[in-house]
């Protein structure tokens, strides 16, 4: 669902450091082969060589075009990798050479082929995704058949159904580039044998290029693309603090069946989802009638939510009796506008006896709009599983009305007539609410066919005389067969009420189990056993320490191979689910999947089972969901847990130093102000006249040290307490210089200062120890032939104070510099307590103000400190020579 709340600062800054961490991927697309997507791919990429960027060829395709091998020249071009398979061998794509050249851009074409059995992964846009996680830009190609929510569409006109694809999600947050030709220009190029031999040129003009189908081809590329362009747009917004209503919040509910069918409902949903720039909920109803379906439909269920997940549907699994009902209960629980289901081609006979979800949803979704996706496969309903023996129901009915009729036929003289009919009704409800609705009926009709044959006249007939016998019949008949299909229904949902009890038990216990426990491996172990124990599997969770991979919560398991440690450690390093079953590294035994939590992922839980077949079946998946959440959860708190005992431990220790450092400063000051005092009275003449000047420069450094550890004593404890009045930045600038004997001859500090510069809201106390430091820090480090300069000017946000020198400036990193005990090699800034820049910074912060550092053009290094103006207007200009 979207989150409704605003988006904060800090939020827009982490997805843009999301983004800048991850390569850009640059999709050519084209609505057909031959529309010159290779071409204008390198065309773009010689322009942005030309521009200074790396690139490099990963793979790309001449198909035989001289214009496009004239292209390919000027651009260095990684070897291929050799792959052997059935005595073939095959060039494909060598992404580990792409990973160790690392260029700035790499071309890699046809994004949706399939790699040669025995690569890393069966898939190339697999290649392009470990690209982009590696922070590498990736520029590619594809054709709009190839997106997998467009499959169905294009193979219902095209009647080709394309089985190489690519999942939307890759595309997400790409950017989008269209290579557009109209139809005619396009049969034009293929008669003249640019796009295919002159042999099969014939082929494809009689049935896929056609102009129709071309026309058809562009018009869904020309959508995809604008729909790609606004949610890059989107994208931009949410880190952006821009604001205004650019777009609406929709919400998708998509209705899940265990058909065939279900895949291109799910698709319609993944294209309606896109267009409205919506998430969308892929919802599965287990009811009565739903809850045991067949193996192969269970199978293809799965199926159905592994694609919807792979489209990026959110899955959940709703337990209720009514399938309608309980579709539109979500839609309104999620604030869905939407509801998706599908709708299969049935006889009138049919609906009238088993009813249509479809028509419910539509007759129960008041206020919500509903898109029914026509479906050729009678799959609306699923079948029910069959029992082994057909013929149980009704046995077990006539045994319950037998054992009835026995003592009826007994105490038939002591018994009234009208009791008779209503005892047999005792069969029926029991048949019903022990057995099922099939035995309650049956029940019902041989209740009814017994009353009539041994308590009607003529007896021992089926046949009926009396009137009044008639209706007794009739009434009993329509009355057992109600209370029957009562009494099934409501069994029905005393069994989906257990089901969803015993769920909820389950996670309870799961929750409290993992509560429980303080440390990592014990934490495994409960986890792996109880998921184990609930989905019939094998679990383990792994993890990465220190470089090495850690497997807990399961000493009796097989050794990971080297498919498996590499499917695990994909998904400790991507956040996806790898192996069996799944579209990466699934020649794996295991099935990991991912313990992602605020804080990042905390391991994978790995899954397997030792039989064929899926290793979770489609009903446990969205139990796995919540299993594997609250095991993440679980490990998430023992981080939080130990991170807090950290912080303990630092705040006590934090709190001793600062303590420490205030109680020495406090006790050396005295001593040293009479040091101080005793150097300056010594004449610096005579034989130990470098001596005396040595002993007071030091003695005046080491005060300034002791300074600095009293004012970050206040800092740490909070004692910083501005004292703010009007001051004029001049007046605070040359008491300065006095105090470093700057303002006499042989100075080297020169001032600039604006003229009608503003006065400002300030403490000079502390501005004077701000600009102290930057002032002395200069004159320390840079050259002694060379000036430093102080300029005072106006600017936007107030006044600016700049302290510049020509040393050898600050290093390419100096994110830093302001850091406490921070001194960076390398620069001009090396030396002294490393606590100078830190309390200038703090200090210039409680004035309401801020400091940056930059490198001079020609050398050096320039501190800019920006201040509040006192106010506004003519009122707070400093008075002129003039005035």
């Amino acid at each position: 669902m979207d989150d409704p709340r605003p988006t904060t600062d800090a939020e827009r800054f982490l997805r843009l450091a999301q983004r800048e961490a991850r390569g850009r991927l640059t999709v050519y697309l084209g609505a057909a082969p031959g529309v010159g997507k290779t071409y204008r791919m390198l065309q773009d990429a010689a322009r942005r060589q030309g521009e200074g960027v790396d690139v490099v060829v990963g793979i790309a395709e001449s198909h035989g075009r001289s214009e496009t091998a004239i292209l390919l020249e000027p651009f260095a071009v990684l070897p291929r990798k050799t792959v052997t398979y059935e005595g073939h061998s095959l060039d494909e794509f060598d992404i580990d050479a792409a990973l160790e050249r690392r260029p700035g851009l790499i071309l890699v074409d046809e994004l949706a082929h399939t790699n040669a059995p025995g690569s890393r992964h069966p898939k190339r846009w697999q290649d392009v995704a470990e690209l982009l996680v590696s922070g590498i830009d990736v520029a590619t190609t594809l054709n709009i058949q190839h997106i997998e929510s467009l499959n169905d569409i294009v193979a219902g006109f095209t009647h080709v159904r394309v089985r190489e694809t690519v999942p939307d999600s890759i595309l997400d947050s790409a950017e989008i580039i269209l290579v557009d030709l109209p139809p005619e220009a396009l049969i034009e190029r293929l008669h003249a044998g640019k796009i295919y031999l002159p042999e099969t040129a014939g082929q494809a003009l009689a049935n896929f290029f056609t102009p129709a189908k071309l026309a058809a081809l562009r018009e869904l590329a020309l959508r995809f693309a604008a729909g790609s362009v606004d949610r890059r747009l989107l994208d931009d917004l949410a880190i952006s603090p821009a604001e205004g209503d650019f777009a609406v919040g929709e919400r998708l509910l998509v209705a899940v069946s265990p058909g065939k069918g279900g895949a291109r409902v799910i698709r319609h949903a993944k294209r309606l989802a896109d267009l409205a720039h919506a998430s969308w909920t892929a919802v599965v109803v287990e009811s009565g009638g739903a809850r045991g379906v067949a193996g192969s439909q269970r199978e293809q269920l799965a199926e159905n939510l592994a694609l919807a997940s792979s489209l990026g549907a959110g899955l959940m699994t709703v337990a209720a009796t009514d399938v309608a009902q309980a579709l539109v209960d979500q839609a309104r629980e999620l604030r869905a506008s939407q509801i998706v289901v599908g709708k299969s081609r049935r006889s009138r006979w049919f609906e009238w006896r088993h009813g249509s979800i479809a028509q419910d949803v539509i007759r129960k979704a008041r206020g919500i709009a509903v898109q029914v996706v026509p479906l050729d496969e009678a799959d609306e309903r699923p079948a029910p599983v069959r029992e082994a023996n057909p013929y149980s129901a009704p046995a077990l009915a006539l045994m319950l009305v037998m054992a009835m009729m026995v003592p009826l036929w007994l105490a038939e003289t002591w018994l009234p007539a009208s009791a008779i009919d209503m005892l047999l009704l005792l069969p029926v409800i029991v048949a019903a609410s022990m057995i099922g609705l099939q035995a309650g009926l049956w029940a019902a009709v041989f209740a009814a066919l017994a009353y009539n044959f041994f308590f009607t006249a003529p007896r021992f007939t089926l046949f009926i005389t009396s009137a009044g016998d008639i209706l007794t019949f009739a009434a009993l008949a329509l009355v057992a067969g109600v209370i029957g299909a009562l009494a099934g229904k409501v069994r029905r949902q005393a069994e989906t009420s257990a089901g969803v009890a015993r769920l909820n038990a389950s996670l309870a216990r799961f929750a409290g189990l993992l509560g429980g426990v303080s440390d990592r491996d014990a934490t495994a172990r409960v986890a792996c056993r109880e998921i184990g124990a609930l989905l019939g599997v094998q679990a383990i969770i792994v993890a990465d320490e220190a470089g090495h991979m850690v497997v807990r919560g399961n000493d009796s398991f097989p050794r990971l191979d080297l498919v498996d440690e590499a499917a695990a450690r994909w998904t400790l390093e991507h956040g996806q689910a790898t192996g069996r079953d799944t579209g990466t590294l699934n020649a794996s035994d295991w099935q990991f999947h991912p313990l992602q939590t605020a804080l990042g992922i905390m391991g994978a839980l790995g899954v397997a089972r030792p039989e064929q077949g899926r290793v979770i079946r489609a009903d446990d998946a969205t139990l796995l969901a919540s299993l594997i959440d609250q095991t993440a959860l679980a490990h998430e708190r023992l981080v939080l847990e130990e991170d807090a005992r950290q912080v303990d431990g630092l705040r006590e220790r934090d709190r001793l130093r600062g303590a420490l450092l205030g109680s020495i400063a406090h006790d050396l000051r005295t001593p040293l102000t009479a040091v101080i005092a005793a150097a300056e009275t010594i004449p610096a003449t005579g034989d130990y006249a470098e001596e005396v000047r040595i002993a007071r420069t030091e003695a005046r450094r080491l005060e300034r040290f002791l300074g600095d550890l009293l004012e970050a004593s206040r800092i740490e404890h909070g004692a910083i307490e501005p004292r703010l009045e009007t001051l004029d930045l001049t007046d605070v600038v040359a008491a300065v210089l006095r105090d470093l004997r700057q303002d006499r001859d042989g100075g080297r500090v020169d001032t600039r200062i604006a003229p009608e510069c503003p006065l400002i809201m300030s403490d000079p106390v502390l501005l004077r120890h701000v600009l102290i430091n930057l002032i002395d820090n200069a004159l320390k480090f840079a050259p002694e032939d060379t000036r430093v300069e102080v300029a005072v000017d106006t600017a936007p946000d107030g006044v600016t104070c700049a302290v510049r020198d020509r040393g050898p400036g600050l290093p390419p990193d100096h994110a830093n510099l302001f850091e406490r005990f921070e001194r960076l090699e390398g620069s001009d800034r090396v030396g002294g307590s490393g606590l100078g820049l830190w309390i200038a910074r703090n200090f210039t912060e409680a004035l309401g103000g801020h400091i940056a550092a930059s490198n001079r053009e020609g050398g050096g290094a320039a501190f800019v400190v920006t201040l509040p103006v006192a106010a506004s207007g003519s009122e707070a200009l400093r008075p002129t020579d003039d005035a």
